[in-house]
């Protein structure tokens, strides 16, 4: 039997709701208006919707290369990051080793550095080894990024994993890797959604090192968003918008349709049975 919500909660939880999306509903507002309705004052909020802006920048081309990009370099190092995590993630949550918990302190510390400290020496070294506007550059940056998160995550759910199945399964014979593949994975379903929608938000929105870092070739679509649509007549405000809303409805559809198991990577190990 589902439990009643109050009226009033439901009522407060969709006025937040709608205030914090405010705007990207009008960023998505933005992309159907005119050019002329977008500068009119005070703001059309009934308009007539056309889709002109994205017809321009599908035929432009404005998108395909950068998008193709994000999506490439954003899942090729959330993916790199989970699998380098898993193996540590498990050795110290499985095993006793010496200074652990100093190990994913220093590790932790490197996500908590702002970003903009390390541009410059980030962006000397990736000269010097010629990795500037290569995918493996900017692979392995985003991986090195995406590590202390996955590793945190992922070794508070193997925490909470009894290590009763591992004993069971290695009485009968299995070898560490068995145990990993058959017992311990399965079971990580909640974490690794968790795990690959925040990783790839950060690494889909990034803008500072794809800014730096990158080249035509390997630009992302931050950069082509604030950079592509600069012309002698002004910003074309119309084609940032439907740009920003086709980048936008991929993520949007993904926590969307893993919202249960986001919540459920969320909330593990906060109650006690």
């Amino acid at each position: 039997m589902k439990k009643r919500v109050n009226p009033v909660i439901q009522i407060i939880a969709t006025l937040v709701t709608v205030f914090w999306a405010l705007p990207v509903l009008w960023l998505v507002a933005t992309s159907f208006k005119a050019r002329t309705d977008i500068f009119v004052i005070p703001p059309k909020f009934i308009f007539k919707p056309t889709l002109a802006n994205f017809r321009y920048t599908i035929n432009r081309g404005l998108f395909w290369g950068p998008l193709w990009n994000s999506i490439f370099i954003s899942v090729t190092s959330v993916l790199l990051a989970i699998v380098l995590t898993l193996f540590a993630a498990y050795a110290i949550s499985r095993f006793r080793l010496k200074g652990s918990d100093m190990i994913m302190f220093m590790v932790l510390s490197l996500r908590m550095m702002p970003p903009a400290v390390v541009v410059i020496p980030m962006f000397l070294l990736y000269r010097l080894l010629g990795l500037t506007n290569t995918y493996t550059g900017m692979i392995l940056l985003y991986t090195m990024f995406s590590i202390p998160f996955s590793l945190w995550m992922l070794k508070g759910f193997l925490d909470e994993i009894p290590q009763q199945f591992d004993d069971a399964a290695l009485a009968d014979g299995a070898s560490y890797w068995q145990v990993l593949k058959d017992i311990i994975i399965p079971q990580l379903g909640p974490a690794f959604a968790t795990v690959v929608i925040f990783n790839v938000i950060f690494v889909w929105n990034e803008f500072l090192f794809s800014y730096l870092l990158t080249g035509v070739k390997t630009r992302t679509m931050p950069v082509q968003i604030a950079l592509g649509l600069y012309t002698d007549k002004g910003v074309d405000w119309e084609y940032i918008s439907a740009l920003s809303t086709i980048y936008i409805t991929p993520v949007i559809a993904a926590v969307f349709f893993l919202q249960k198991q986001l919540l459920r990577g969320l909330t593990f190990g906060t109650i006690r049975r």
